[in-house]
């Protein structure tokens, strides 16, 4: 089948990571460079966005456009929104896709998740894992990875004060930070800036601060009030990191992860220290774009590692990691998508 229009559901607004980088943008995308149409809803319960979710689902249900896809993003509630999408599923069923790129499973009851995989033409996962368990309840199962948007944002060159960076929400990955990462940047014999771009609670701020203080040779800068729709801004504060840092404690829900952190570090050019957990295994490749660590002595051997190296073998790190980005680039994540229907 040859895409044309594409219905596309949400189950949060564009404030959410995988609302935008799964959807906005890639849709804007197919849009303006494949001529594809679309309509795309945000769930919410004002007049504004019940009259675009009427139009749209009426729209689909009694008139849908030929050579459509219908996508249902990540719906895991009873709630009315994810039964109305439910009718619709039952007389649609054709061309329609669940997407997934968390294990919405394990924090959530489970049933909707599973009949959606189950009713739906087809799934789409963002990671080995998800695409994995998808394939339990519905064959036809697509690996989408998610994409990292194109900027010109690139590193440069190392800081004077060597600076170690990580980014994401710190209050799902507090775990990680402080199991994996903060006992290995204690007692270095050098200075470094640490810098935390996702620490949003003040109580979480003050903890951080407190566990370094007696540290002195860490500098900590955690950025307030980030804007995270202005991808300018991110991305360039990302290129100042000399090392990005992605560690994961290996669980069920950490390997079903796509990875993301690392995409956003190998965009801007930033090699990266990872644990070996899930999709890591797929992106980084040990001693060209970062190296893996799996525990705080592995981290801190590598940050002693990457610190120390000479600047041609800092640049090619460097450069390798910034080459690694057209297996998940926008135009990877459209193509994926169309040939996969293109192929039905």
């Amino acid at each position: 089948m040859q895409v044309k229009h594409i219905y596309w559901f949400c189950y949060y607004g564009p404030s959410e990571p995988s609302v935008r980088y799964r959807a906005v943008y890639p849709l804007r995308k197919l849009e303006q460079e494949h001529s594809i149409s679309y309509d795309i809803v945000f769930p919410g319960y004002n007049i504004k966005s019940i009259f675009h979710f009427c139009r749209v689902y009426f729209s689909a249900l009694l008139f849908r456009k030929p050579g459509s896809v219908i996508v249902l993003q990540k719906l895991h509630t009873s709630r009315i929104y994810s039964l109305a999408l439910k009718v619709l599923l039952l007389f649609r069923k054709q061309h329609t896709l669940y997407d997934i790129d968390d294990a919405d499973y394990l924090r959530f009851p489970s049933a909707q998740i599973k009949y959606f995989m189950k009713n739906c033409a087809a799934c789409s996962a963002g990671s080995h894992s998800l695409a994995e368990y998808a394939s339990a309840f519905n064959s036809n199962t697509l690996l989408l990875t998610s994409p990292i948007n194109t900027h010109l944002h690139i590193k440069a060159a190392r800081n004077t004060t060597f600076t170690i960076g990580w980014i994401g929400y710190y209050s799902g990955h507090r775990e990680n930070l402080q199991q994996l990462l903060f006992p290995a940047l204690v007692n270095l014999d050098f200075d470094i800036k640490l810098v935390l771009l996702g620490v949003n609670h003040e109580e979480h701020r003050q903890e951080i601060s407190d566990f370094f203080l007696a540290h002195k040779n860490v500098i900590i800068d955690m950025p307030a009030h980030l804007d995270w729709h202005d991808e300018s801004d991110i991305y360039s504060r990302v290129r100042q990191f000399d090392i990005g840092i992605a560690p994961l404690i290996d669980n069920e829900f950490n390997r079903a992860k796509s990875a993301f952190k690392l995409k956003q570090y190998f965009c801007c050019g930033v090699p990266a220290l990872a644990s070996p957990v899930g999709e890591h295994n797929y992106f980084l490749q040990d001693g060209q774009n970062g190296y893996f660590c799996k525990t705080p002595q592995d981290f801190r051997n590598k940050i002693e590692l990457v610190r120390d190296l000479g600047t041609q073998d800092y640049e090619q790190l460097s450069d390798n990691a910034l080459k690694s980005t057209t297996d998940f680039n926008l135009e990877h994540y459209c193509t994926t998508l169309l040939r996969f229907y293109e192929n039905e």
